[in-house]
């Protein structure tokens, strides 16, 4: 017998059929059961005796039985056709309505006020079975997210965000708006330039930069702003606002949040403003996914991220 062959030369197709023959221990039966003539049949049982260096199958009397080594592979085949079968069989189409899935979304809490609530509305309408895990954007976020433990993160274009094994795409655009308390003294239905930059402002700094997009577009008409207070987090701006005669130019979903919430006013910043640019980022290798597709859709196709005009 000669010696055993490398893997590469092993034809897989040869796999169904050595499981076949120690199963049945018969050519004729073995044939049978794979639908070939049976001088196909003992051709391949002598092609495998000589890839694997073993008779496998030898007779005893007017039957035949398994070598020591055919009967350890005899053991191991059925799992091993089955994990060859995962490893060829395409994954099975992403159905939203039937997938028991939980995704990790890594954001500011921008999305926990704006969008949580009607993304858990139409998951429970749509897709009951999926879950949810919302972890703060950080500076791990990149290199979880190539790691794949994080689905998606959610963040601004501004954001600090490598590009390396990360796809991304713009989900939103939003304008901003200035909230301010209802009896605030300062301020009535409108606001001048010159009026917003004698006030008081509060500056959510999500990366902790001691300025905003308001204070580059001051300096842009030689202008500074008097920053009171600075905030990691949108959630405590428009209870801080509603409280004291801070001012703070947020996003107008923030905005309408805390018109909703707080009863602030609502009025127009009075200086041309670049909208917030919410970006999708998420690991290149899910980019066709399709797991991965349906998470984004939430995002691109559906009006999860909306917002209202100002009143």
């Amino acid at each position: 017998m000669s010696e055993p062959a490398e893997l590469g030369a092993l034809n897989l197709n040869l796999l169904p059929i050595l499981a076949a023959l120690l199963e049945e221990r018969s050519v004729s039966k073995a044939a049978r059961r794979a639908g070939v003539s049976q001088s196909a049949m003992s051709h391949s049982l002598a092609k495998l005796r000589e890839l694997l260096g073993d008779p496998l199958l030898v007779p005893a009397g007017r039957v035949m039985t398994t070598t020591p080594h055919g009967a350890r592979l005899a053991a191991k085949l059925p799992a091993l056709l089955r994990d060859l079968r995962d490893v060829v069989t395409p994954p099975a189409a992403f159905d939203p309505r039937t997938a028991e899935r939980t995704f990790t979304i890594a954001t500011f809490d921008y999305f926990e006020i704006t969008t949580l609530r009607r993304m858990l509305v139409h998951l429970a309408r749509e897709a009951p079975r999926v879950k949810l895990v919302i972890e703060r954007f950080g500076a791990e976020t990149p290199a979880r997210l190539r790691a794949g433990e994080i689905d998606l993160a959610l963040g601004s274009a501004s954001s600090s965000f490598p590009s390396a094994g990360v796809s991304r795409c713009t989900v939103h655009h939003e304008p901003f708006d200035v909230i301010a308390r209802r009896e605030h003294p300062r301020i009535g239905r409108t606001l001048s330039l010159a009026r917003f930059v004698e006030l008081d402002h509060l500056l959510i700094s999500l990366e902790g930069r001691a300025e905003g997009v308001v204070d580059r577009a001051l300096r842009e008409h030689g202008l500074r702003r008097n920053v009171a207070l600075r905030v990691p987090h949108f959630s405590s701006a428009p209870l801080l606002v509603a409280s004291t005669d801070l001012v703070c130019t947020v996003a107008r979903s923030i905005a309408e949040h805390a018109r909703e919430a707080f009863d602030v006013r609502v009025v127009r910043p009075p200086i041309e403003l670049p909208p917030v640019e919410i970006v999708a980022y998420w690991p290149r290798l899910h980019d066709d996914d399709g797991a991965s597709v349906w998470l984004r859709s939430l995002f691109t196709e559906r009006a999860l991220l909306q917002t209202k005009k100002p009143g």
